[in-house]
């Protein structure tokens, strides 16, 4: 008798596991819900028209940047910015020839290089940017994936200089830049592209005894750790937007209100995930996910339009989905504040004059 409630323990054990562990295990780790409503979805663009507007991309040559930059364009676009560490030039030409052969109007565009290894680049974007009369899209595709350790000039393992400080270094540029157009009703809109790859690189994240933060997740070796830095760099870059759209939110000085929020366009094959056709389980994760680029461009075009409601969330196919699990507990609040404040730190180090930015968002007695 003995053996058999042992054994009906053992059963019970195993049902509860399966029962409520496999569904906690996904629920911190792989989204499986998600990217199979997102591989079935079929978004397109839902603002009908840009006539007036102006909208900035970077990562402009992308597959996500370029199809998101024609959308803006066929959609009557007036002034369309595409910045991009390559040369725009044939993408504009490209766009130019597209709305010629279906007789729209042509787009004021722009084209601007970027050096997104350097704060020095984001910078000159932040001066060029002070030449537009108004700004009422900004979405910043800009990103890289790299599976071998190399450092940026400044210092930092290049996911996390590129897909996080630079990113939310051209932000910071922006923010107090942008205005809407006069046909444009609604605050103009600052998106950040956020990806499903941080759920299973969430449990790297946790904050070190002592020492920076920032410094802990740069200072990494190639290998996993290395394969691991494009999600955990869309963490850090996840937790700077939540905490600067709560920043925004209480700002003085901003010339209009701002909605900051975030995109997730799903998963496609592009020239930026091709790495992972060598590497089992990525290939098997992209190949259950994946889905044609262009509706994942429209995600992140319909989240740069989105309304003031949107301020703060994160936006997918047809409606806004939770944060991760890890970042709504107490300790992911407490890594939220160090990693605002560690990258607080080393911008107005290096880039003295992002400091009366910090001063609005933090007010001056905060200095």
């Amino acid at each position: 008798m003995a053996n058999y409630g042992l054994i009906g323990a053992a059963i019970a054990v195993v049902i509860a596991a399966l029962t409520y562990g496999v569904p906690l295990f996904f629920a911190e780790y792989f989204p499986w819900r998600s990217l199979l409503k997102q591989r079935d979805g079929k978004p397109t663009v839902v603002t009908k028209s840009y006539s007036g507007r102006t909208a900035l991309i970077t990562g402009a040559n992308g597959a996500y940047g370029s199809r998101a930059a024609k959308m803006f364009a066929h959609r009557d676009i007036d002034t369309l910015i595409l910045v991009d560490v390559m040369d725009c030039g044939p993408l504009k030409e490209e766009i130019e020839a597209e709305l010629s052969a279906t007789k729209k109007p042509k787009a004021n565009i722009l084209v601007w290089k970027i050096d997104m290894m350097t704060f020095a680049g984001c910078q000159e974007l932040g001066k060029k940017a002070r030449e537009l009369k108004n700004l009422d899209h900004v979405l910043l595709t800009a990103g890289i994936l790299s599976f071998k350790r190399r450092e940026s000039p400044e210092g930092w393992e290049t996911s996390i200089q590129v897909n996080y400080l630079s990113t939310a270094l051209v932000a910071l540029f922006l923010v107090p830049l942008m205005k809407s157009s006069p046909t444009n009703l609604a605050p103009p809109v600052l998106t950040f592209v956020t990806s499903f790859g941080i759920y299973p690189t969430s449990y790297t994240l946790s904050l070190p005894k002592r020492g920076s933060y920032l410094k802990h997740l740069s200072n990494n070796k190639d290998g996993l750790q290395q394969a691991h830095q494009y999600g955990r760099s869309k963490a850090l870059l996840l937790y700077f937007t939540r905490e600067l759209a709560a920043r925004v939110s209480t700002a003085k000085g901003l010339p209009q209100k701002v909605t900051i929020n975030s995109a997730d366009p799903g998963s496609s094959w592009t020239p930026l995930t091709s790495p992972n056709q060598d590497k089992l389980i990525p290939r098997l994760i992209m190949n259950f996910s994946a889905r044609d680029p262009r509706y994942g461009a429209a995600v992140l075009v319909n989240g740069a339009s989105a309304s003031a409601d949107a301020h703060g969330q994160i936006m997918q196919d047809f409606d806004t989905a939770a944060y991760p699990p890890f970042m709504e507990r107490k300790s992911g609040h407490v890594a939220q504040q160090r990693v605002w404040e560690e990258t607080r730190a080393e911008f107005e180090a290096k880039v003295p004059e992002i400091k009366s930015v910090y001063e609005m968002l933090h007010g001056k007695s905060d200095k």
